[in-house]
């Protein structure tokens, strides 16, 4: 087992005065909330960015969206990332992830549509995906009017919403949108849990392997469909001219092998790839910006190299 940054064992011992059930002991509702209230810990909020809420139309009705537009932007038209929020397809909002989208915004210098798809377990797979899909070719079409680049737009998202977004990436060599670059924080690439970390960090911190089949068995409930490539990008067989990524991942982390085997099938492929994991830390670092301060790097690195990709 890794050796926990220090800062993650403050954070544990802190919380483990107040012991919390597991996912399937308590209603989803409840279970939402608990996501809604880690917020707390995501770190000061960036109120430069101009953000505008509204809705996109997708096949089955609407999604909620939020556009993040930089402070100095102008009337210029700039690069653009459509990002897919984590929390196992069953959990994670605009809300929870506002503060990540900011920080992708004013650091990076990008317009920043962060997209609501629908959640588990009343909607199960593949609705988040044709939400995520339908809402990119959205932006593709109108980002224009959101003071968006699109022919230089990125889809981005983080653990499951990781997992969209590569699977939007791939499928977008054959059908388009164009995406010019995928990234992926701490992505769970594989509905099949094919490796090695699941089991080398089945009891987390923060993400175990029974929360983790748990949030499957609750989207992807079928076994067929999770060897899909929608489902587990990194099942794909042919890589081949997938779009350049920057891949952000913890050590101590589950899908940690996720996202160091589809790294090293998409650099095999030919394919432009940065990577960056984090020593000891777990999963979705990135969210608790607050108080790891490895968190608010990641992001720092993140929204520098997307940009750069997307330049």
């Amino acid at each position: 087992m890794s050796v926990l940054h220090a800062q993650v064992e403050q954070l544990l011992h802190s919380v483990s005065a107040r012991p919390t059930p597991q996912p399937w002991e308590i209603p989803i509702a409840s279970y939402r909330q608990a996501g809604e209230d880690l917020r707390a810990l995501s770190g000061p909020v960036d109120e430069s960015c101009a953000v505008e809420d509204f809705t996109i139309p997708v096949r089955e009705g609407v999604v909620a969206a939020r556009c993040y537009r930089p402070p100095v932007a102008g009337s210029t038209l700039l690069p653009g990332v459509v990002y897919l929020h984590g929390g196992g397809f069953v959990r994670g909002s605009l809300d929870t992830h506002d503060r990540l989208c900011r920080e992708l915004c004013v650091q990076g210098g990008l317009v920043v549509v962060s997209v609501a798809y629908r959640l588990a377990p009343e909607n199960r797979y593949p609705a988040a995906q044709n939400d995520a899909a339908d809402a990119f070719s959205w932006v593709s079409e109108h980002g224009d009017g959101s003071g968006i680049d699109v022919e230089s737009l990125a889809i981005a998202g983080d653990s499951s919403g990781g997992a969209l977004a590569a699977g939007i990436a791939l499928a977008s060599r054959a059908q388009g949108p164009l995406v010019k670059a995928q990234g992926l924080l701490c992505p769970a690439l594989d509905a099949t849990m094919s490796g090695e970390s699941v089991e080398r960090y089945a009891d987390g911190p923060f993400l175990t392997r029974a929360t983790l089949e748990w949030a499957y068995d609750l989207y992807v409930p079928d076994a067929d469909d999770r060897r899909s490539s929608l489902a587990s990008p990194l099942l794909t067989q042919d890589l081949t001219g997938a779009p350049p990524a920057v891949i952000v991942s913890a050590q101590v982390d589950p899908v940690a092998d996720d996202a160091q085997r589809y790294g090293e099938r998409l650099a095999a492929a030919g394919i432009e790839v940065r990577r960056h994991e984090y020593e000891g830390m777990p999963h979705s670092f990135p969210l608790l910006a607050g108080v790891l301060d490895d968190g608010g790097h990641a992001i720092t690195v993140f929204a520098r190299e997307l940009s750069e990709l997307l330049a």
